[in-house]
């Protein structure tokens, strides 16, 4: 795979466009000046990944945001989900990422990724295109949008683990590393 043509933007420069866009309670990460760059940004339904990346999306030029439930969105505009399909839907995000990489863009990934297995299709390709993807935990605490069953969200939360390289970032003025070092 070619690597492609960095941006001309400088890491200054990227870093005053994410602070000037974000509300002060995002994390900041240290992206590269080397575009595109990657976020990976998984949780339990209802920890706020959708909100965080459409946040990231208005502050990273030209940002691609890729999402297993962009899938089960008809042409009306309406979440049909259909669990026969995740793996298509996977799939389907796994391809817009790619689609997105291969034209330069940054990508914005937001799925709920509890296994560390699931991780392991978007962290090849980030390995493909020579990209370290920026992961982070959100943590929040909210309905799901999409009315996943209480206890559905209870069990995932269970089962989460946790990636050694992830930041953990809860949507309440409180951003700190998964072993509770503040950043």
């Amino acid at each position: 795979m070619q690597k492609m043509k960095p941006y001309t933007y400088t890491l200054h420069t990227l870093h005053v466009v994410i602070t000037a866009f974000m509300p002060v309670s995002l994390p900041i990460l240290s992206l590269q000046s080397d575009f595109p760059c990657l976020l990976i940004i998984r949780g339990i339904p209802g920890s706020g990944k959708s909100t965080l990346a459409q946040h990231y999306m208005q502050s990273i030029p030209d940002a691609v945001h890729c999402e297993a439930d962009h899938y089960f969105i008809n042409k009306q505009g309406q979440y049909c989900y259909d669990g026969r399909k995740i793996k298509r839907a996977h799939e389907f995000c796994q391809q817009n990422m790619r689609n997105a990489l291969s034209q330069g863009k940054s990508v914005i990934v937001s799925n709920t990724s509890i296994r560390l297995w699931e991780l392991t299709a978007l962290l090849d390709i980030a390995a493909s295109y020579d990209i370290t993807p920026h992961i982070i935990h959100c943590r929040g605490q909210f309905t799901s949008m999409h009315n996943v069953p209480a206890d559905i969200v209870a069990r995932m939360a269970l089962s989460y683990e946790a990636h050694p390289d992830e930041t953990c970032y809860k949507p309440s003025f409180l951003s700190y590393n998964c072993n509770k070092t503040e950043i």
